[in-house]
């Protein structure tokens, strides 16, 4: 049975001492090669985002990792939809305005992705579940670390449910292209009894896929990636995934988490983030209140095991955003209309981990 590791908010104690108690009991520590470089994974915020992973508890675990033998590297890619991180050097501004750098995190950043297509291409192989991915680029940067360290802020998503490990690894170590693919089956699709032709969707495309010919929205589904900005930007509700895009979308996460793990195996942990819980993800700005209160940081080697504990945590934690969105079971999954399971289910079918776990409060 897997391990997870619960540093607990509630106790009051030093965060930091925490965290480098995480670090150590949850045997992060063993992973971290001698002069080995390691790439700490996180998500350091959309331009205007303020709930992302607090820069000090990033420099805690660089620090820790430096103290371990390892040589760590902050690190992120580059994103799909228009922003302040679709470009390596907007992502760094960004960064630098959250935060965000060498003097204050204790490590370099490195844009893993580069421009959004520098990566190593690893095969799908034996999908399950009707996914129909070929195959994932791993971004370069991270494929190319001697050992993965990933950080992540766990809060709602409104495609997957939840954002925590699994979809750090699946959507955040890999390039454009692969992001692409992913989002292939969210695709909105087009309720033309509501569309009134004002054109804001076609302005904020950024792969110019949509048009309007006299007052009516036409789209070239061959140049869209998939990134729902049109969905998001519509003030008419005229824009929807289709049934089921959900659940498919962290079906074909799971198989892209798993690419990404094949080039670690035993050079890999997790530490989770439960606070400043939002119903959206680092991406939006804002993400929304905060939903339940503060629970405290997980850490543990294995990916499907700490995402399953943080959602019981968050189930069993004091709801503070009134009214409640929803309630437990899989309380951020339902609000967002979606099983957020379906993603550990396939993860744990294709062998990253394991749905049962202990949960060990240091």
């Amino acid at each position: 049975m897997a391990e997870v590791y619960f540093f607990d908010y509630s106790k009051e104690e030093s965060v930091l001492r925490g965290i480098a108690s995480l670090f150590t009991q949850s045997a992060l520590v063993k992973i971290i090669p001698q002069e080995g470089s390691v790439a700490m994974k996180l998500h350091m915020g959309e331009l205007g985002n303020i709930t992302y992973i607090r820069p000090i508890f990033v420099r805690r675990v660089a620090d820790l990792i430096k103290r371990a033998g390892g040589r760590p590297f902050v690190t992120d890619t580059t994103s799909l939809y228009p922003g302040g991180r679709n470009t390596p050097d907007k992502y760094l501004a960004t960064a630098a305005s959250n935060g965000f750098l060498e003097a204050s995190i204790g490590a370099p950043i490195v844009i893993a992705d580069g421009e959004g297509d520098e990566g190593v291409a690893v095969p799908v192989e034996s999908p399950v579940e009707g996914c129909e991915l070929k195959e994932t680029r791993v971004a370069s940067k991270i494929y190319h670390a001697d050992s993965l360290v990933v950080l992540s802020h766990f809060k709602g998503h409104a495609q997957t449910g939840f954002g925590g490990a699994i979809k750090n690894l699946a959507m955040g170590c890999v390039t454009k292209k692969t992001k692409g693919a992913l989002h292939s089956v969210t695709i909105p699709m087009l309720d033309e009894s509501l569309c009134d032709g004002c054109g804001i969707c076609v302005e904020t495309c950024p792969s110019q896929a949509l048009t309007l010919e006299n007052g009516k929205l036409k789209r070239d589904l061959k140049l869209c990636q998939g990134c729902s900005t049109c969905l998001f930007s519509c003030p008419a509700g005229a824009l929807y995934w289709p049934q089921g895009a959900k659940e498919q979308l962290q079906v074909y996460m799971a198989h892209a988490a798993s690419a990404v793990l094949e080039n670690f195996k035993e050079k890999v942990g997790f530490i989770n983030f439960l606070q400043d819980v939002t119903p959206h993800c680092d991406c939006a700005a804002p993400a929304g209140k905060p939903i339940v209160q503060d629970v405290g940081i997980l850490a543990s080697l294995d990916p499907v095991a700490i995402d399953k504990a943080s959602l019981d945590l968050i189930d069993q934690a004091p709801v503070i955003l009134s009214p409640a969105p929803a309630s437990p079971p899989d309380l951020l999954g339902r609000m967002h209309g979606t099983d957020s399971l379906v993603q550990l289910k396939t993860a744990e079918r294709l062998g990253l981990g394991s749905l049962e776990y202990r949960l060990v409060t240091i």
